[in-house]
């Protein structure tokens, strides 16, 4: 048999004596090529003189034509199994986010806080989101593990978890539009999983990690196993990975967190200061855990449990919003609310298992299966409930205070507003279980010696459980707050009960007054689990037929053409409280959804010259919820001199949107907004999470141009490439988030006041619906830059590798014609999306003799803005009295040292026995002051776990 396809999938495909060798190399030549060292030495050799004579034909991932040489117009980057092994990861998104054209949004250090999809990581390529990056294994689709919900992971997105590490043999990274090439989600790019289907031998490998800080304990263990048999006809293989992560404490485990930074409102500009405020020791002024009164004449007071009061200390309060800094905020029991409980990085576990076998029934004809499965389980603790400012006390309370009762008939205060904290009441708890499995078939066939045909059926299914244990359940607490004295019986009943309101049966009275008051029947009553199921399940058929169609001047016009069918589906169930949103917070109602998608799609290669060659591909993708849509791929690969390549890539992608996107149910969640009808000042608001199914599939036009240089000066190996890239994204499919929503009503864009609502008599807001929408524009541009040189040593070499990516433009533009710009927005403000920093550098210097290997990884971040919509001291335009003033609006710049080495205990050929350790943060460096959802910082991208090690054994044999 001619070719054999060494992913088994649409990924490379080796012709006619091809080798690992050339494989490497190809890879090499046309990748931007971050990482390319990191191959396996037998992966890794100098390129040929003339690259273009080489007659091994391979499939580059963003291409499904197999073709001579080493040329593509596409930018690749790749990371190495050895680079995945050096830094000790458990997960494939750790070695992923420190590329820098990625952005590390759902890690166990942003899910923390929200129950839904915790114990999930996400490749987020660009900062576009998660769900416009596609992840492949081997070139084949992946049934996707996320599920909607208020955290930062996109729905609808293949998690990175379920990837069992002792089997990847590298990845691939697209960094550019492959919908042509790969259909829907290629928007951003494509992450291509090479799994290391070839293993011959053993690999096993026992881990444990730790936190300087006494936390974050993973034990770690991986096996993988790889044989021939009938006489090296067939092959198989099998791995299975264990992690457990026991996560860190929360906020207060950390000295730079329990300092409690956040931002407070000060729409008075009182003292002459911004209108926002960035301030230490914060605590919530209209909310305590025994209960404050928050308004009138007996505003400040705080209740007891024994029915004693005393007067609020509101340290720095300038009169509007919901945080206050000093005060009762030094008590450690009246820290902020948001910061407790939930901890800074979440634990879990997981156990992940592969197998493929393959077998060669002719030399014509290879049929392969595989199966994998994973199974996560993750827990973390949520905030407890926080009724800030929303408690009305009437006079006639069952539980209020005789000398409080005495003052309101002597103010004649038929009622007083109340907040509380309920910690009394303790943290809502989330469990989260998603097992995921996946089976794949499929088969090779030349048909002559120019024609091939491979194709594929694939299923996949996860099943996904989440429960939220002591969560208040809105009616019922509401019930049990109105509390009345029988007078029959003289004892505390609710209202509601006296009034015979079947709603309210059951209804135990609950006691606000005092941290610790509330009964153990009252907590039972007004507290509940949520819980939903989901079912996702994608069926794949492919099939593609490859070869030359004719020989031109310069070679052959090599095509390749197929027709693909995709189908996901999206079902489940949840308890009858979260379908009617009177939890606190909950995963909302079920979803039922579907979306089928039917695709043809025609690449080509047209060689002009020994040095150049154009490539194209046009795919016709029909959506069974949206219609039908054309995609097409340019591009244009040219080498004028031996050490200088050019290429340039013009495309046209789609991404349509997923079942989550398009049929999500409302879920409920709450979010501090700053509201421009009240002078900016501060509430915490109950904001809705849904899809949308009017949405229309998003366009974008993408643009990618740069060279590679290789000069050869006689001594090392100097390599370097810049690539250019424009992303125009039409239609983008987002949340625009709760206070954007807020502040675009405020200035005229009357379609989004739609999402906001109102009291009728108070004008306050109550409620903001952050639903999907078809923004107008999203534009992202900038620059990828890497530099390597590796100078050979004895047995080994020294290698230093320098990546970068320069963000100019990250620009959001709403339905109102508005455009925000977060390229150089280091925070992430709450209530508003995430920016990237201006510029992210990786710089990894590599000593590598027998039987030592060492390396320094550097990762320094740009300095910028905490958030781009407001104004501080040191930026044009600043005026305290503007309402997006700030008082400090810059982040500096960071830099951080990573250390990992390694020793060969034992050796011999390519089996060994060694030992290694790790050190993360090796500078314990606390992160900066950014408030945003998850604390004091932001969590995306900066440490907030501090200085971690890890320790273990691995042996090859």
């Amino acid at each position: 048999m001619k070719a054999k396809n060494n992913s088994r999938g649409n990924g490379f495909l080796i012709n006619g004596g091809g080798s690992l060798t050339a494989l490497g190399v190809a890879l090499f030549w046309s990748a931007t090529p971050a990482l390319a060292q990191d191959l396996d030495d037998d992966e890794v050799v100098e390129a040929s003189a003339d690259q273009n004579t080489n007659d091994q034909a391979i499939v580059v991932t963003g291409s499904r034509i197999a073709r001579s040489g080493f040329d593509t117009p596409t930018p690749v980057t790749f990371i190495g199994e050895d680079q995945i092994a050096r830094q000790g990861t458990t997960n494939v998104a750790e070695v992923l986010n420190d590329i820098p054209a990625f952005r590390p949004q759902a890690t166990s250090s942003t899910s923390a806080i929200f129950f839904s999809n915790i114990g999930a990581s996400t490749a987020d390529l660009r900062g576009l989101g998660a769900n416009r990056t596609l992840v492949l294994i081997d070139g084949r689709r992946v049934v996707p593990a996320t599920v909607a919900g208020g955290g930062f992971a996109a729905a609808g997105t293949v998690d990175l978890n379920m990837i069992p590490t002792s089997l990847v043999r590298r990845v691939e990274v697209v960094t550019g539009g492959a919908s042509a090439a790969y259909g829907s989600d290629a928007v951003a790019g494509v992450v291509n999983l090479i799994l290391d289907t070839d293993l011959e031998g053993i690999r096993a490998n026992v881990q444990y990690g730790f936190a300087d800080a006494g936390d974050d304990d993973e034990w770690s263990a991986s096996f993988a196993a790889g044989t021939s048999f009938a006489d090296g006809r067939g092959h198989a293989i099998f791995g299975i990975d264990y992690v457990n992560d026991e996560g860190t404490g929360d906020c207060y485990s950390r000295d730079w967190c329990s300092q409690t930074w956040n931002t407070v409102s000060n729409p008075g500009n009182v003292d002459g200061l911004a209108n926002t405020l960035i301030l230490p020791d914060i605590s919530v002024a209209l909310g305590t855990f025994n209960g404050i009164i928050i308004g009138g004449p007996l505003r400040g007071t705080e209740f007891n449990v024994d029915g004693t009061t005393f007067q609020h200390d509101y340290g720095q309060y300038y009169g509007a919003g919901i945080f206050q800094s000093g005060g009762a905020a030094g008590q450690r029991d009246e820290q902020l609310a948001f910061y407790q409980f939930f901890p800074l990085a979440s634990p879990s576990e997981r156990v992940n298992a592969f197998g493929h076998v393959e077998y060669e029934f002719s030399d014509v004809f290879t049929g392969f299966i595989e199966a994998s499965y994973s199974h996560v389980e993750a827990d973390t603790l949520g905030a407890q409930r926080r009724d800030i400012a929303s408690i009305v006390i009437t006079r006639d309370n069952a539980f209020l205070p005789a000398g409080v009762a005495a003052q309101m008939d002597f103010f004649g205060l038929p009622a007083f507003p109340m907040g509380k904290m309920w910690n009394d009441i303790g943290p809502s708890r989330g469990h989260v279980e998603r097992e995921t499995f996946r089976i794949v078939t499929g088969f090779e066939a030349d048909i002559d010696d120019n024609w091939s045909v491979n194709g594929y059926y694939q299923y996949g299914q996860t099943n996904y459980h989440q429960i939220g244990e002591n969560t208040t359940i809105n009616s019922n607490r509401a019930f049990a707050l109105d509390a009345v004295i029988d007078p029959g019986t003289g004892d505390p009943v609710c209202r509601a009960v006296l009034l015979g309101n079947p709603a309210a049966a059951g209804c135990q009275p609950l006691n606000p007054f005092g941290n610790g008051s509330p009964s153990a029947a009252a907590i039972d009553y007004v507290t509940g689990t949520s819980e939903q199921t989901t079912r996702l399940a994608q069926h794949v058929a492919s099939i593609t037929l490859q070869g030359d169609l004719l020989d031109l001047w310069a070679g052959p016009l090599a095509i390749a053409t197929g027709v693909e069918f995709r189908q996901d589906e999206a079902s489940g169930t949840a308890d009858p409280i979260s379908t009617a949103l009177d939890f606190y917070t909950s995963p909302g109602a079920p979803i039922d959804g579907e979306v089928d998608v039917f695709e043809g799609f025609v690449e080509a290669v047209l060689p002009l010259s020994d040095d150049a060659e154009l490539n194209g591909a046009v795919r016709v993708t029909d959506y069974s919820t949206s219609g039908r849509v054309t995609t097409w791929k340019i591009g244009a690969d040219w080498s004028p001199l031996d050490w200088l390549r050019l290429r340039a890539t013009r495309s046209r992608d789609i991404r349509a949107p997923n079942v989550f996107e398009l049929f999500s149910p409302a879920q409920s969640s709450f979010q501090s907004i700053n509201d421009p009808n009240f002078g900016g000042t501060q509430f915490l608001i109950p904001v809705l999470l849904a899809g949308n199914n009017t949405l229309q599939p998003e366009t974008a036009d993408t643009w990618t141009a740069g060279f590679v240089l290789q000069p050869d000066f006689g001594f090392g190996d100097l390599r370097f490439s810049a690539d250019y890239f424009d992303i125009t994204l039409d239609g983008a499919v987002a949340t625009l988030g709760g206070q954007v929503i807020v502040d675009r009503c405020a200035a005229g864009a009357t379609d989004l006041c739609s999402l906001v609502s109102r009291n009728a008599t108070t004008g306050e807001l109550t409620q903001v619906r952050n639903f999907n929408l078809n923004l107008n524009t999203l534009i992202t541009r900038g620059f990828d830059l890497e530099a390597s040189y590796s100078v050979p040593v004895s047995t080994g070499s020294v290698t230093l590798r320098v990546l970068s990516t320069i963000v100019d433009d990250l620009i959001t533009v709403d339905s109102s014609g508005t455009s925000v710009d977060r390229a150089g927005q280091n925070g992430s403000p709450v209530s508003q999306p995430s920016g990237v920093p201006r510029y992210i550098v990786n710089t990894y210097l590599t000593y590598d003799v027998e039987p030592f290997a060492a390396q320094i990884q550097v990762r320094h971040v740009s300095g910028g803005r905490y958030n781009n919509t407001l104004i501080g001291p040191d930026e044009d335009g600043y005026d305290p009295a503007l309402p997006n003033s700030i008082s400090d609006n810059r982040i500096g710049a960071f830099t951080y040292v990573n250390l990992n080495a390694s020793y060969d205990i034992w050796s011999e050929g390519d089996r060994n026995f060694e030992i290694y350790g790790v050190v993360n943060n090796l500078f314990d460096k606390n992160p900066p002051v950014a408030p945003s959802s998850f604390g004091p910082t932001n969590n995306v991208l900066y440490d907030v776990v501090g200085r971690t090690y890890r320790v273990g054994l691995r042996l090859r044999y």
